[in-house]
C-alpha cells in the first residue's frame, strides 16, 4: 500500500469513530469540558460499562485523553480538529432538519 493509501485508511478509521451516535453524544458532552465516566454515562443515558467502552475507543484513537483523580477518571477532548469538524456538520444537519419539518 502506498503512502496515500495508508493516509486514506487512517482517515476512514477516524471517521468510523464518528459514525456511532453514542460516541457523538459523548463527544457533544465533552465539548463543554472534562467529565467523569459516571457523569458521561448519566448525560448520555448509557451504562457505565458501555460508556467506558466507547471512551476507550476514543482514547486509543487519540481523540480524548484521561486524567485520574482518586477513584474517578475524567475525560477531555484533545483533538482540536474534532470540534472544528463536527460542530459545523451537526449545525448544518440540524438546520436542514428544522427546514424539512
Amino acid at each position: 500500500m502506498d503512502a496515500l493509501g495508508k493516509v486514506f485508511e487512517q482517515v476512514a478509521g477516524y471517521f468510523s469513530l464518528l459514525s456511532e451516535p453514542t460516541r457523538l453524544k459523548i463527544l457533544h458532552r465533552l465539548c463543554s469540558g472534562a467529565c467523569s465516566v459516571n457523569d458521561l454515562a448519566e448525560a448520555t443515558s448509557l451504562t457505565q460499562a458501555n460508556t467506558s467502552r466507547h471512551l476507550n475507543l476514543l482514547y486509543r484513537a487519540g481523540v480524548v485523553d484521561r486524567d485520574r483523580e482518586g477513584a474517578q477518571v475524567f475525560y477531555r477532548i484533545v483533538d482540536p480538529n474534532l470540534v472544528g469538524m463536527c460542530r459545523p456538520v451537526c449545525q448544518a444537519i440540524a438546520h436542514r432538519a428544522d427546514l424539512s419539518e
